[in-house]
């Protein structure tokens, strides 16, 4: 069992969120399992931005919390 969980953190967000994204979709093209948890802060906007990517070859059960 091979297993990625990344988690990518930004400013601003659209950037971050579209990286991870590329990623997960990436994995899934590759006959992987994934998934893509974005989180953006309260600010309106130019706050805080993170997504969270498992990449596996086998099946996630539940998303990763650092």
């Amino acid at each position: 069992m091979i297993q990625f969980e990344l988690l990518c953190a930004g400013f601003g967000g659209q950037g971050v969120m579209l990286m991870g994204q590329l990623l997960a979709y990436a994995a899934a093209m590759e006959d992987k399992e994934a998934t893509w948890f974005p989180s953006y802060g309260p600010e309106m906007r130019g706050g805080t931005a993170n997504c969270q990517v498992v990449i596996s070859d086998t099946p996630i059960s539940s998303p990763v919390y650092w």
